[in-house]
């Protein structure tokens, strides 16, 4: 399993709570930040970072982000692989700080390299680089106890709700992953193609067939050796699906899959639609019913 890990600095200065008094967090991402409100809900205000449509491989910090951070409880984000534009403003915060993944800045070029050819198979590999990791629910059950701990040696007055509310989350989670590893089995064989690779351990976890992706990087295009090797990939394997993502223009997905027998569908990374209500589990399932309809 992927390894989560921890990294807090702590501030010089005390750093207290009241009991009317709200923990303020920022997350960089919305898809964490769904999981710390499902988890903490009235313990705490959870704000985002990255606004929706960002992409966090090419955000840039505004001042007024700097501002939110420097005013968090505790900053939560996954780690440099992805969310590389905060790795020198983080250095100069002297804030709580949770690291989630660890993981270097620059990727291994030739793993990279070995990758382009456009066909991943069966069990496509994102390897251990992959940053993506609220697409794994067992992850963000990890990451929970983390934010748990942290929360509860910070504000020894909330451990006990802290406690509370962790083993619903948990309870709740795990439930929601039965129900979707169930949903999603019928169609475990049935081949499809993404936009971008975000989806390995989406797709190791429920052992899905992602036959390929158009691009590492969503912004930027695939060349026309990854085109031409990607529609082969559709037409021999037969694809059933498709998957584009609401962040990115992407007609020329639509221009190679013109006139073939394949479904387009969406599966967006970043929960752009997804609301608070429906929170972390709720992303799942959307996600899982987004799978399962273009897949029948």
């Amino acid at each position: 399993m992927k390894k989560l890990f921890l990294v807090l600095f702590i501030s010089l200065f005390s750093i207290s709570s009241s009991a009317a008094e709200k923990v303020k967090i920022v997350t960089s991402i919305k898809p964490l930040q769904l999981v710390l409100q499902e988890l903490l809900q009235d313990l705490a205000d959870v704000d985002v970072l990255i606004p929706a449509g960002a992409s966090p491989h090419h955000y840039s910090l505004k001042p007024s982000d700097m501002r939110k951070l420097a005013q968090a409880d505790l900053i939560v984000w996954v780690g440099p692989d992805m969310e590389q534009f905060l790795s020198r403003p983080l250095t100069k915060l002297n804030r709580p700080l949770l690291q989630l993944l660890e993981g270097e800045v620059e990727q291994d070029k030739h793993h990279e390299a070995g990758r382009e050819e456009g066909h991943e198979g069966h069990h496509h590999d994102h390897g251990d680089n992959d940053p993506h990791i609220w697409l794994d629910p067992l992850l963000m059950l990890e990451a929970a106890t983390k934010v748990r701990d942290v929360l509860s040696q910070q504000y020894p007055e909330l451990s006990s709700s802290l406690g509370i509310q962790y083993e619903q989350f948990a309870a709740s989670l795990l439930a929601t992953d039965k129900a979707i590893s169930s949903k999603l089995a019928p169609y475990k064989d049935r081949g499809f193609v993404v936009f971008h690779d975000a989806f390995s351990l989406l797709v190791e976890h429920y052992s899905l067939n992602q036959l390929a992706y158009f691009t590492v990087d969503p912004g930027q295009a695939p060349g026309a050796k990854k085109l031409a090797n990607i529609q082969e990939v559709i037409k021999k394997e037969k694809a059933v699906c498709v998957f584009l993502e609401p962040q990115f223009e992407a007609a020329v997905v639509k221009r190679i899959t013109q006139g073939l027998s394949v479904k387009r569908g969406h599966l967006d990374p970043l929960a752009i639609d997804i609301s608070q209500k429906q929170g972390y589990s709720g992303y799942l399932q959307d996600m899982a019913a987004r799978i399962e309809n273009c897949l029948k």
